[in-house]
């Protein structure tokens, strides 16, 4: 195990050990890819006439993109556990919010704004 300590020359710095400082990078070029196809099924999915159906393909293909940018981009997978599970939470709270307040939203006639 190598316990050498480094910091960048600055003395205001956190000392941290050498083998847990980095984590390496992730596939951008497969991300980027698996992006592209979710994009791709998400616009397949427009085209749909089952309204409900293609909504639930829709926000589930968003979601999975969402993760995949949180995951790779924004380094998530790397952060530790107890962050990790706040940051879900949260999301999971905005979800909640989003699925609950859209058949309230959905249910009043179009027309009715109409003016």
């Amino acid at each position: 195990m190598n316990t050498e300590l480094h910091t960048d020359g600055l003395a205001h710095e956190v000392v941290l050990p050498k083998e847990n400082d980095y984590h390496g990078h992730p596939n951008y070029l497969k991300v980027y890819f698996a992006l592209l196809l979710l994009f791709g099924v998400s616009l397949v999915a427009s085209y749909l006439d089952n309204f409900l159906l293609m909504v639930a393909i829709v926000f589930v293909v968003s979601t999975l993109k969402a993760l995949l940018v949180l995951n790779n981009f924004m380094h998530l997978r790397w952060e530790p556990i107890p962050l990790q599970v706040i940051i879900y939470m949260a999301l999971f709270a905005l979800a909640a919010l989003i699925i609950g307040v859209y058949f309230d939203v959905t249910a009043v006639p179009r027309d009715v704004y109409q003016g």
